[in-house]
Protein backbone atom coordinates (compact mmCIF):
# COMPACT_ATOMS: atom_id res chain seq x y z
CA UNK A 1 0.00 0.00 0.00
CA UNK A 2 3.00 2.57 0.83
CA UNK A 3 4.20 1.98 -2.55
CA UNK A 4 0.90 2.40 -4.02
CA UNK A 5 0.28 5.63 -2.09
CA UNK A 6 4.22 7.13 -3.18
CA UNK A 7 3.13 6.47 -6.81
CA UNK A 8 0.04 8.29 -7.25
CA UNK A 9 1.75 11.21 -4.43
CA UNK A 10 4.48 11.54 -7.14
CA UNK A 11 2.54 10.96 -10.56
CA UNK A 12 -0.13 13.92 -8.92
CA UNK A 13 2.91 15.85 -8.43
CA UNK A 14 4.17 15.56 -11.84
CA UNK A 15 0.66 16.03 -13.15
CA UNK A 16 0.72 19.48 -11.42
CA UNK A 17 4.41 20.51 -12.65
CA UNK A 18 3.20 20.14 -15.89
CA UNK A 19 0.16 21.82 -15.85
CA UNK A 20 2.43 24.84 -13.95
CA UNK A 21 4.65 24.81 -16.97
CA UNK A 22 2.46 24.56 -19.83
CA UNK A 23 0.41 27.72 -18.08
CA UNK A 24 4.00 29.15 -17.45
CA UNK A 25 4.35 29.37 -21.60
CA UNK A 26 1.25 30.87 -22.20
CA UNK A 27 1.44 34.67 -22.29
CA UNK A 28 -1.75 36.25 -20.35
CA UNK A 29 -3.98 38.14 -23.41
CA UNK A 30 -4.05 41.60 -22.61
CA UNK A 31 -7.27 43.56 -20.92
CA UNK A 32 -10.03 44.12 -23.20
CA UNK A 33 -10.50 47.74 -24.56
CA UNK A 34 -13.74 49.32 -22.86
CA UNK A 35 -15.99 49.81 -25.04
CA UNK A 36 -17.19 53.66 -24.42
CA UNK A 37 -20.31 54.61 -26.08
CA UNK A 38 -20.75 58.49 -27.42
CA UNK A 39 -24.42 59.72 -27.66
CA UNK A 40 -24.99 61.45 -30.93
CA UNK A 41 -26.42 65.06 -31.57
CA UNK A 42 -29.56 63.71 -31.58
CA UNK A 43 -30.06 60.86 -28.81
CA UNK A 44 -32.49 61.74 -26.38
CA UNK A 45 -31.28 64.22 -24.29
CA UNK A 46 -30.82 63.83 -20.58
CA UNK A 47 -31.90 66.99 -19.50
CA UNK A 48 -34.48 68.41 -21.90
CA UNK A 49 -33.98 72.44 -22.04
CA UNK A 50 -37.59 73.45 -22.28
CA UNK A 51 -39.40 76.45 -23.50
CA UNK A 52 -42.79 78.66 -23.03
CA UNK A 53 -44.23 79.56 -25.84
CA UNK A 54 -43.65 82.66 -25.44
CA UNK A 55 -39.65 82.01 -25.82
CA UNK A 56 -40.78 80.84 -29.35
CA UNK A 57 -42.59 83.64 -29.96
CA UNK A 58 -39.66 86.17 -29.08
CA UNK A 59 -38.04 84.02 -32.61
CA UNK A 60 -40.92 84.99 -35.45
CA UNK A 61 -38.64 86.47 -37.89
CA UNK A 62 -37.22 84.96 -40.91
CA UNK A 63 -33.73 85.40 -39.76
CA UNK A 64 -34.40 84.21 -36.37
CA UNK A 65 -37.34 81.35 -36.72
CA UNK A 66 -38.50 79.09 -34.16
CA UNK A 67 -41.33 77.36 -34.07
CA UNK A 68 -43.31 74.60 -32.02
CA UNK A 69 -44.90 71.16 -33.60
CA UNK A 70 -46.35 68.69 -31.38
CA UNK A 71 -45.06 69.99 -28.25
CA UNK A 72 -41.11 69.96 -29.48
CA UNK A 73 -39.40 73.11 -30.37
CA UNK A 74 -37.81 73.84 -33.84
CA UNK A 75 -35.21 76.28 -34.63
CA UNK A 76 -35.41 76.26 -38.20
CA UNK A 77 -34.02 79.60 -39.35
CA UNK A 78 -31.54 77.44 -41.71
CA UNK A 79 -34.05 75.69 -43.24
CA UNK A 80 -36.16 78.72 -44.74
CA UNK A 81 -33.87 79.36 -47.74
CA UNK A 82 -34.29 75.40 -48.94
CA UNK A 83 -37.46 74.89 -47.77
CA UNK A 84 -40.07 73.81 -50.56
CA UNK A 85 -43.12 75.48 -49.94
CA UNK A 86 -40.79 78.81 -50.34
CA UNK A 87 -41.53 81.43 -47.74
CA UNK A 88 -44.53 79.94 -46.47
CA UNK A 89 -42.89 78.47 -43.70
CA UNK A 90 -42.45 81.89 -42.51
CA UNK A 91 -46.28 81.78 -41.23
CA UNK A 92 -45.18 79.68 -38.89
CA UNK A 93 -42.37 81.40 -36.99
CA UNK A 94 -42.58 82.57 -33.54
CA UNK A 95 -45.99 80.12 -33.12
CA UNK A 96 -46.99 76.86 -32.22
CA UNK A 97 -47.23 75.58 -35.92
CA UNK A 98 -48.82 71.99 -35.02
CA UNK A 99 -51.49 72.58 -37.22
CA UNK A 100 -49.88 74.27 -40.25
CA UNK A 101 -47.02 71.25 -40.02
CA UNK A 102 -50.05 68.26 -39.79
CA UNK A 103 -51.60 69.82 -42.69
CA UNK A 104 -49.13 69.95 -44.71
CA UNK A 105 -46.86 66.85 -43.59
CA UNK A 106 -49.44 64.59 -45.28
CA UNK A 107 -47.52 65.46 -48.48
CA UNK A 108 -44.02 65.27 -47.34
CA UNK A 109 -42.06 62.20 -48.34
CA UNK A 110 -40.34 60.52 -45.22
CA UNK A 111 -36.65 62.35 -45.68
CA UNK A 112 -38.68 65.83 -45.29
CA UNK A 113 -39.97 64.38 -42.26
CA UNK A 114 -36.84 63.07 -40.63
CA UNK A 115 -35.33 66.63 -41.48
CA UNK A 116 -37.38 68.15 -38.93
CA UNK A 117 -35.67 66.79 -36.15
CA UNK A 118 -31.84 68.05 -36.72
CA UNK A 119 -33.72 71.17 -35.89
CA UNK A 120 -35.06 70.00 -32.11
CA UNK A 121 -33.59 72.81 -29.73
CA UNK A 122 -35.87 71.50 -26.45
CA UNK A 123 -39.59 70.69 -25.78
CA UNK A 124 -42.68 73.29 -25.08
CA UNK A 125 -43.54 73.77 -21.63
Amino acid sequence: MPKIFLSSFILGALLLMGAGCASSSVSPSPSPTPVVTVPTPMSAPLNSVTYTLQDVAAHKTASDCWMAISGKVYNVTAYIPNHSGGGVITLGCGTDATQMFDAKSKHLSPQSLSLLKTFYVGDLK
